[in-house]
C-alpha cells in the first residue's frame, strides 16, 4: 500500500464524525510523525505516562501487561487501520499499566495527546477528531473484554476468525493463546475443529 493511501486511510478515519477541509487536514498533519517500529520495539511500556496516539498504517501490536507471577497477559493487538493509545494513562497522567509492542515490523502516525488537545482549542472539530480516536480506541479494549466475559473458547476463537482473520494469520500460537485465555494445547485443538 502506498504513503499516500495510507495517509487517506488515516483521513477516512479521522472524517468518520466530521469532514475536514484541505487546511484542517493540513493542521493536524502538522501535528503528526511517521515513524517505522521494528518488530519487538515498543510504542509504550508501563512505567511510562502515554504522551502519543497513533494510527497504525501497517503492522500488529501486542497489549500486555505482567502479572503478579511474573507472566505475560495480554490485553488486546492494536493492527493495521485502528488507532492505538493508553487513553487512562493520558487522561490521569500516570505510569501505563501496560506495553504496547510490536509483533512485526510497523509504521505509525503518531501524534502528541496535547497537540491535539491545543488544535481543538482553537477548532472545536478537532474536539470530535479527538472524540473519534478515543472512541476507536475503547471499543478495541471493549471488544476483548466481551470476549473474556462472554465466550466460551470455541465461540471466542469463531469470533477472531469471523471479525478479525488477519489476527489469526499474524500472531503466533503463543501470543493467541494468551490473548484467548487458553493453552497453545486448546488453541491447536480449536484450530483443527473449527472451520474457517
Amino acid at each position: 500500500m502506498t504513503h499516500q493511501n495510507n495517509m487517506d486511510n488515516l483521513r477516512n478515519a479521522l472524517e468518520t464524525t466530521s469532514k475536514l477541509s484541505d487546511q484542517e487536514w493540513g493542521n493536524f498533519l502538522s501535528i503528526t510523525k511517521i515513524k517505522q517500529l521494528d518488530k519487538g520495539d515498543y510504542f509504550l511500556t508501563s512505567d511510562k505516562i502515554c504522551q502519543y496516539s497513533a494510527y497504525i498504517s501497517k503492522g500488529v501490536l501486542r497489549h500486555f501487561l505482567i502479572d503478579t507471577k511474573g507472566n505475560e497477559k495480554i490485553t488486546q493487538f492494536s493492527m493495521t487501520g485502528e488507532f492505538v493509545s493508553d487513553c487512562e494513562s493520558y487522561i490521569q497522567q500516570k505510569p501505563s499499566a501496560y506495553n504496547i509492542q510490536a509483533l512485526e515490523p510497523c509504521e505509525i502516525v503518531a501524534f502528541k495527546n496535547l497537540d491535539l488537545q491545543e488544535l481543538s482549542n482553537k477548532n472545536p472539530k478537532f474536539d470530535k477528531v479527538g472524540r473519534q480516536v478515543t472512541h476507536q480506541i475503547l471499543s478495541n479494549y471493549k471488544e476483548h473484554l466481551m470476549l473474556l466475559l462472554n465466550y466460551s473458547p470455541e465461540e471466542k476463537y469463531k469470533y477472531i476468525l469471523d471479525n478479525k482473520p488477519e489476527l489469526v494469520l499474524k500472531v503466533s500460537v503463543t501470543y493467541l493463546s494468551q490473548f484467548l485465555g487458553l493453552t497453545r494445547e486448546t488453541l491447536s485443538r480449536l484450530r483443527g475443529k473449527v472451520i474457517m
